[in-house]
């Protein structure tokens, strides 16, 4: 179990990495959405989103830290959902506006822990299969679907059609 803890703790710092990439990075990612997407995205809504994610993950890793079992699918959920987000996003739009998506480079620590997860943890027989995909599953259909469409596409027509 403490391999599972070390990894998920990891991703946590990676989180912390990724917010100081995207905040100092080509202009931070706050302007990158806001000229490309989303006009009305600003650095308070950046902030507030991203200390609701860091508590969240902070909560589920706990959880399982005191847990253990089954609780291992919340932190997989942000662990996928967001490796979700570093292609949908990160990548998919750095090359399909030709510019860098800031926290794209730094993203990709999630795909490592992701990786170590799946070598160590399913390859190890620490985390079990079903757990594996469900938690995978499920960060992938909301967590990776919310970070991918939300501010690319809904938030940015929910706030057009007010203005």
């Amino acid at each position: 179990m403490p391999l599972l803890s070390i990894l998920f703790w990891a991703f946590f710092a990676s989180y912390v990495v990724h917010i100081l990439d995207e905040t100092l990075l080509n202009g931070g990612f706050v302007q990158w959405i806001a000229g490309n997407f989303w006009p009305t995205y600003n650095m308070r809504m950046f902030f507030w989103f991203n200390a609701a994610f860091i508590a969240a993950i902070a909560v589920s890793n706990l959880l399982f830290d005191s847990f253990g079992g089954h609780w291992v699918i919340l932190p997989l959920i942000f662990v996928a959902g967001f490796v979700t987000h570093v292609l949908t996003v990160h990548l998919y739009w750095t090359i399909r506006l030709n510019t860098y998506s800031p926290g794209l480079v730094t993203s990709t620590l999630y795909v490592v822990v992701f990786y170590l997860l799946i070598r160590y943890g399913i390859g190890g027989h620490l985390i079990g299969s079903a757990d594996f995909t469900i938690g995978t599953v499920v960060g992938v259909a909301t967590l990776g679907a919310f970070l991918t469409v939300g501010p690319t596409v809904l938030f940015p027509r929910f706030t057009r059609r007010r203005h």
